[in-house]
Protein backbone atom coordinates (compact mmCIF):
# COMPACT_ATOMS: atom_id res chain seq x y z
CA UNK A 1 0.00 0.00 0.00
CA UNK A 2 3.08 2.25 -0.19
CA UNK A 3 4.15 4.38 -3.11
CA UNK A 4 0.88 6.26 -3.68
CA UNK A 5 2.35 9.53 -2.38
CA UNK A 6 5.64 9.67 -4.26
CA UNK A 7 6.14 13.41 -3.74
CA UNK A 8 6.21 15.63 -0.67
CA UNK A 9 3.03 17.69 -0.56
CA UNK A 10 2.03 20.80 1.44
CA UNK A 11 0.00 20.71 4.62
CA UNK A 12 -3.72 21.39 4.37
CA UNK A 13 -4.48 24.49 6.45
CA UNK A 14 -7.38 25.11 8.79
CA UNK A 15 -9.13 27.52 6.41
CA UNK A 16 -9.33 24.85 3.73
CA UNK A 17 -10.44 22.22 6.24
CA UNK A 18 -13.34 24.51 7.25
CA UNK A 19 -14.34 24.91 3.61
CA UNK A 20 -14.31 21.16 3.17
CA UNK A 21 -16.47 20.67 6.26
CA UNK A 22 -19.07 23.07 4.87
CA UNK A 23 -19.01 21.13 1.58
CA UNK A 24 -19.44 17.82 3.43
CA UNK A 25 -22.37 19.21 5.43
CA UNK A 26 -24.13 20.09 2.17
CA UNK A 27 -23.15 16.77 0.59
CA UNK A 28 -24.51 14.71 3.48
CA UNK A 29 -27.76 16.67 3.46
CA UNK A 30 -28.29 16.29 -0.29
CA UNK A 31 -27.34 12.60 -0.25
CA UNK A 32 -29.58 12.00 2.80
CA UNK A 33 -26.81 10.19 4.70
CA UNK A 34 -25.44 10.58 8.24
CA UNK A 35 -21.78 10.45 7.19
CA UNK A 36 -19.67 12.33 4.63
CA UNK A 37 -15.88 12.13 4.93
CA UNK A 38 -12.66 13.22 3.32
CA UNK A 39 -9.99 10.66 4.18
CA UNK A 40 -6.24 11.44 3.95
CA UNK A 41 -3.81 8.74 2.82
CA UNK A 42 -0.36 8.61 4.39
CA UNK A 43 1.71 5.62 3.30
CA UNK A 44 0.00 2.61 4.92
CA UNK A 45 -2.45 4.62 7.01
CA UNK A 46 -5.65 6.45 6.28
CA UNK A 47 -6.98 9.22 8.51
CA UNK A 48 -10.27 11.03 8.84
CA UNK A 49 -9.24 14.45 7.52
CA UNK A 50 -12.68 16.15 7.65
CA UNK A 51 -16.19 14.99 8.47
CA UNK A 52 -19.64 16.53 8.18
CA UNK A 53 -20.83 18.16 11.37
CA UNK A 54 -23.63 15.80 12.39
CA UNK A 55 -24.34 14.16 15.75
CA UNK A 56 -25.10 10.90 13.95
CA UNK A 57 -21.59 10.78 12.42
CA UNK A 58 -19.57 8.26 14.49
CA UNK A 59 -16.20 9.18 12.89
CA UNK A 60 -13.77 11.69 14.39
CA UNK A 61 -11.14 13.87 12.67
CA UNK A 62 -7.69 12.39 13.27
CA UNK A 63 -9.06 8.86 13.59
CA UNK A 64 -6.47 6.66 11.85
CA UNK A 65 -6.34 3.08 10.68
CA UNK A 66 -3.68 0.97 9.01
CA UNK A 67 -5.20 -0.03 5.69
CA UNK A 68 -3.02 -2.99 4.77
CA UNK A 69 -5.53 -5.86 4.43
CA UNK A 70 -7.93 -3.92 6.66
CA UNK A 71 -11.10 -4.68 4.75
CA UNK A 72 -12.08 -1.00 4.82
CA UNK A 73 -14.13 0.41 1.98
CA UNK A 74 -11.56 3.18 1.51
CA UNK A 75 -8.74 0.66 1.15
CA UNK A 76 -10.39 -0.75 -1.94
CA UNK A 77 -10.82 2.75 -3.41
CA UNK A 78 -7.12 3.43 -2.75
CA UNK A 79 -6.01 0.04 -4.03
CA UNK A 80 -8.05 0.20 -7.24
CA UNK A 81 -7.78 3.97 -7.65
CA UNK A 82 -11.39 3.84 -8.75
CA UNK A 83 -14.89 4.61 -7.38
CA UNK A 84 -16.58 2.05 -5.14
CA UNK A 85 -20.25 1.50 -4.34
CA UNK A 86 -21.45 -1.02 -1.75
CA UNK A 87 -25.22 -1.21 -1.43
CA UNK A 88 -25.37 -3.48 1.62
CA UNK A 89 -22.17 -4.82 3.18
CA UNK A 90 -24.02 -7.27 5.43
CA UNK A 91 -25.61 -8.96 2.40
CA UNK A 92 -22.33 -9.03 0.45
CA UNK A 93 -19.82 -11.81 1.38
CA UNK A 94 -16.94 -9.59 0.24
CA UNK A 95 -17.76 -6.90 2.80
CA UNK A 96 -19.26 -8.85 5.72
CA UNK A 97 -16.12 -8.35 7.82
CA UNK A 98 -15.63 -4.68 7.00
CA UNK A 99 -14.66 -2.73 10.17
CA UNK A 100 -17.05 0.07 9.17
CA UNK A 101 -19.95 -2.32 9.87
CA UNK A 102 -19.04 -2.02 13.56
CA UNK A 103 -20.15 1.62 13.27
CA UNK A 104 -23.36 0.42 11.57
CA UNK A 105 -22.19 1.78 8.20
CA UNK A 106 -23.33 -0.84 5.68
CA UNK A 107 -23.79 1.46 2.66
CA UNK A 108 -20.84 3.18 0.96
CA UNK A 109 -20.05 5.37 -2.03
CA UNK A 110 -16.46 6.59 -2.39
CA UNK A 111 -14.24 8.29 -4.96
CA UNK A 112 -10.44 8.68 -5.05
CA UNK A 113 -8.89 12.13 -4.58
CA UNK A 114 -5.65 13.11 -6.28
CA UNK A 115 -2.93 15.72 -6.03
CA UNK A 116 -2.18 17.54 -9.33
CA UNK A 117 0.71 15.17 -10.15
CA UNK A 118 -1.52 12.10 -9.80
CA UNK A 119 -0.50 11.08 -6.27
CA UNK A 120 -3.43 9.85 -4.21
CA UNK A 121 -4.56 12.31 -1.55
CA UNK A 122 -7.21 9.96 -0.17
CA UNK A 123 -10.93 9.49 -0.65
CA UNK A 124 -14.22 11.37 -0.66
CA UNK A 125 -17.01 9.15 0.63
CA UNK A 126 -20.51 8.97 2.07
CA UNK A 127 -21.75 6.17 4.35
CA UNK A 128 -25.15 5.16 5.63
CA UNK A 129 -26.72 2.67 8.02
CA UNK A 130 -29.47 2.01 5.44
CA UNK A 131 -29.22 -0.05 2.27
CA UNK A 132 -30.01 2.01 -0.80
CA UNK A 133 -28.76 3.28 -4.17
CA UNK A 134 -27.93 6.80 -5.33
CA UNK A 135 -29.59 8.46 -8.30
CA UNK A 136 -27.74 10.14 -11.16
CA UNK A 137 -27.98 13.62 -9.61
CA UNK A 138 -26.51 12.41 -6.32
CA UNK A 139 -23.67 10.61 -8.08
CA UNK A 140 -23.10 13.73 -10.21
CA UNK A 141 -22.85 15.85 -7.06
CA UNK A 142 -20.25 13.45 -5.65
CA UNK A 143 -18.17 13.84 -8.83
CA UNK A 144 -18.49 17.64 -8.64
CA UNK A 145 -17.33 17.58 -5.02
CA UNK A 146 -14.40 15.38 -6.07
CA UNK A 147 -13.41 17.93 -8.71
CA UNK A 148 -13.76 20.83 -6.25
CA UNK A 149 -11.53 19.16 -3.65
CA UNK A 150 -8.95 18.34 -6.32
CA UNK A 151 -9.10 21.95 -7.54
CA UNK A 152 -8.36 23.06 -3.98
CA UNK A 153 -5.41 20.66 -3.86
CA UNK A 154 -4.16 22.10 -7.14
CA UNK A 155 -4.31 25.65 -5.75
CA UNK A 156 -2.65 24.51 -2.53
CA UNK A 157 0.18 22.93 -4.49
CA UNK A 158 0.64 26.01 -6.68
CA UNK A 159 0.66 28.36 -3.68
CA UNK A 160 3.21 26.13 -1.98
CA UNK A 161 5.45 26.23 -5.04
CA UNK A 162 5.11 30.01 -5.21
CA UNK A 163 6.10 30.30 -1.54
CA UNK A 164 9.16 28.10 -2.14
CA UNK A 165 10.07 30.15 -5.21
CA UNK A 166 9.64 33.37 -3.25
CA UNK A 167 11.98 32.08 -0.53
CA UNK A 168 14.49 31.00 -3.16
CA UNK A 169 14.37 34.39 -4.87
CA UNK A 170 14.72 36.14 -1.51
CA UNK A 171 17.74 33.98 -0.74
CA UNK A 172 19.28 34.86 -4.10
CA UNK A 173 18.58 38.55 -3.49
CA UNK A 174 20.26 38.35 -0.06
CA UNK A 175 23.30 36.33 -1.09
CA UNK A 176 26.62 37.52 -2.45
CA UNK A 177 27.00 35.73 -5.81
CA UNK A 178 30.68 34.99 -5.40
CA UNK A 179 31.07 33.92 -1.78
CA UNK A 180 27.58 32.66 -0.89
CA UNK A 181 27.36 34.75 2.31
CA UNK A 182 25.10 37.77 3.02
CA UNK A 183 25.57 40.65 0.60
CA UNK A 184 25.85 44.24 1.86
CA UNK A 185 22.10 44.95 1.78
CA UNK A 186 21.15 41.73 3.56
CA UNK A 187 23.95 42.14 6.13
CA UNK A 188 22.70 45.62 7.01
CA UNK A 189 19.09 44.43 7.20
CA UNK A 190 19.88 41.42 9.42
CA UNK A 191 22.23 43.44 11.61
CA UNK A 192 19.64 46.17 12.18
CA UNK A 193 17.16 43.50 13.29
CA UNK A 194 19.73 42.25 15.78
CA UNK A 195 20.42 45.78 17.02
CA UNK A 196 16.71 46.26 17.74
CA UNK A 197 16.80 43.13 19.86
CA UNK A 198 19.93 44.33 21.67
CA UNK A 199 18.29 47.68 22.43
CA UNK A 200 15.68 45.76 24.42
CA UNK A 201 17.99 43.22 26.09
CA UNK A 202 20.95 45.58 26.73
CA UNK A 203 23.33 42.71 25.97
CA UNK A 204 26.82 43.45 24.61
CA UNK A 205 27.46 43.26 20.88
CA UNK A 206 30.58 43.75 18.79
CA UNK A 207 31.42 44.30 15.15
CA UNK A 208 34.43 43.15 13.14
CA UNK A 209 35.49 44.89 9.92
CA UNK A 210 37.92 42.81 7.84
CA UNK A 211 39.96 43.74 4.79
CA UNK A 212 42.32 41.40 2.93
CA UNK A 213 45.83 42.86 2.76
CA UNK A 214 47.25 43.79 -0.67
CA UNK A 215 44.27 42.31 -2.49
CA UNK A 216 44.77 44.65 -5.46
CA UNK A 217 48.30 43.30 -5.88
CA UNK A 218 46.92 39.75 -6.07
CA UNK A 219 44.45 40.79 -8.78
CA UNK A 220 47.14 42.66 -10.71
CA UNK A 221 49.67 39.83 -10.49
CA UNK A 222 47.43 36.80 -11.05
CA UNK A 223 44.16 38.12 -12.52
CA UNK A 224 40.62 38.46 -11.23
CA UNK A 225 39.95 34.74 -11.43
CA UNK A 226 42.58 34.15 -8.76
CA UNK A 227 41.29 37.16 -6.84
CA UNK A 228 37.82 35.64 -6.83
CA UNK A 229 39.24 32.35 -5.54
CA UNK A 230 40.96 34.24 -2.71
CA UNK A 231 37.68 35.90 -1.73
CA UNK A 232 35.86 32.56 -1.71
CA UNK A 233 38.56 30.89 0.39
CA UNK A 234 38.55 33.81 2.80
CA UNK A 235 34.76 33.74 3.20
CA UNK A 236 34.85 29.98 3.74
CA UNK A 237 37.55 30.35 6.40
CA UNK A 238 35.53 32.93 8.35
CA UNK A 239 32.29 30.96 8.00
CA UNK A 240 34.03 27.89 9.43
CA UNK A 241 35.17 29.86 12.49
CA UNK A 242 32.05 31.86 13.34
CA UNK A 243 29.16 30.92 15.61
CA UNK A 244 25.82 29.95 14.15
CA UNK A 245 24.19 33.21 15.27
CA UNK A 246 26.99 35.57 14.14
CA UNK A 247 26.01 37.69 11.11
CA UNK A 248 28.64 37.61 8.38
CA UNK A 249 28.56 39.48 5.09
CA UNK A 250 30.58 40.90 2.25
CA UNK A 251 30.40 44.68 2.39
CA UNK A 252 32.12 45.26 -0.92
CA UNK A 253 35.28 44.29 -2.79
CA UNK A 254 37.64 42.65 -0.31
CA UNK A 255 35.87 44.12 2.75
CA UNK A 256 33.84 41.88 5.03
CA UNK A 257 31.96 42.47 8.29
CA UNK A 258 30.73 40.25 11.09
CA UNK A 259 28.32 41.20 13.85
CA UNK A 260 28.86 39.31 17.11
CA UNK A 261 25.81 39.19 19.41
CA UNK A 262 26.30 38.52 23.12
CA UNK A 263 29.99 39.42 22.80
CA UNK A 264 32.19 41.87 24.71
CA UNK A 265 35.25 43.57 23.29
CA UNK A 266 37.76 41.19 24.91
CA UNK A 267 35.93 38.19 23.46
CA UNK A 268 35.70 39.88 20.05
CA UNK A 269 39.45 40.59 20.13
CA UNK A 270 40.12 36.94 20.92
CA UNK A 271 37.96 35.82 17.99
CA UNK A 272 39.55 38.38 15.68
CA UNK A 273 43.02 37.14 16.56
CA UNK A 274 41.92 33.56 15.92
CA UNK A 275 40.52 34.57 12.54
CA UNK A 276 43.68 36.51 11.69
CA UNK A 277 45.77 33.42 12.45
CA UNK A 278 43.46 31.11 10.47
CA UNK A 279 43.63 33.40 7.44
CA UNK A 280 47.44 33.12 7.39
CA UNK A 281 46.97 29.37 6.88
CA UNK A 282 45.08 29.94 3.60
CA UNK A 283 47.19 29.20 0.55
CA UNK A 284 47.02 27.75 -2.94
CA UNK A 285 49.30 27.43 -5.92
CA UNK A 286 48.98 29.26 -9.21
CA UNK A 287 51.55 29.31 -12.00
CA UNK A 288 54.01 27.51 -9.71
CA UNK A 289 53.63 30.28 -7.15
CA UNK A 290 52.29 29.80 -3.62
CA UNK A 291 49.74 32.48 -2.83
CA UNK A 292 49.13 33.34 0.83
CA UNK A 293 47.02 36.12 2.32
CA UNK A 294 46.70 38.11 5.52
CA UNK A 295 43.93 40.29 6.91
CA UNK A 296 43.53 43.43 8.99
CA UNK A 297 40.60 43.56 11.39
CA UNK A 298 38.97 46.46 13.17
CA UNK A 299 37.09 45.55 16.37
CA UNK A 300 34.34 47.76 17.78
CA UNK A 301 32.02 47.21 20.74
CA UNK A 302 28.76 48.98 20.03
CA UNK A 303 27.57 51.67 22.41
CA UNK A 304 23.99 52.42 23.46
CA UNK A 305 23.77 55.27 20.94
CA UNK A 306 24.66 52.96 18.03
CA UNK A 307 21.08 52.41 16.93
CA UNK A 308 21.87 51.51 13.30
CA UNK A 309 24.53 49.27 11.85
CA UNK A 310 25.73 52.00 9.46
CA UNK A 311 27.07 54.16 12.29
CA UNK A 312 28.73 51.12 13.85
CA UNK A 313 30.28 50.13 10.50
CA UNK A 314 31.82 53.61 10.24
CA UNK A 315 33.42 53.27 13.69
CA UNK A 316 34.64 49.74 13.04
CA UNK A 317 36.04 50.96 9.73
CA UNK A 318 38.10 53.60 11.56
CA UNK A 319 39.67 50.84 13.66
CA UNK A 320 40.26 48.75 10.53
CA UNK A 321 42.24 51.57 8.94
CA UNK A 322 44.13 52.09 12.19
CA UNK A 323 45.14 48.42 11.85
CA UNK A 324 46.17 49.07 8.21
CA UNK A 325 48.31 52.02 9.28
CA UNK A 326 49.98 49.84 11.90
CA UNK A 327 51.02 47.35 9.22
CA UNK A 328 49.64 44.22 7.57
CA UNK A 329 48.13 41.27 9.42
CA UNK A 330 46.90 43.31 12.39
CA UNK A 331 43.92 43.47 14.76
CA UNK A 332 42.97 46.84 16.27
CA UNK A 333 40.23 47.86 18.72
CA UNK A 334 41.20 51.52 19.11
CA UNK A 335 42.06 54.51 16.91
CA UNK A 336 45.67 55.64 16.98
Amino acid sequence: MTGFNSTSHPKVGNDLLKQWQTMLDLLAEYMSVPVALIMRLDHDKITVCVKNNAVSNPYQPGETQVIQESGLYCEEVVRSNAPLFVENAIADPVWQHNPDIEKDMINYLGLPLHWPNGDLFGTLCVLDSRSHCYDDKQQGLMRQMQLMVEAHLDLLEKNHKLQLLSKELQCLADTDDLTGIWNRRAFIEESNKELQRVQRSKHPICLLMMDIDDFKDINDAFGHEVGDEVLKLFAHCISANKRAYDIFGRIGGEEFAMLLPETRRAEAMELAERIRHKVTEIFFHKHHTEIRITVCIGVYELASNDTTILSALSKADERLYAAKRAGKNKVMDCIN
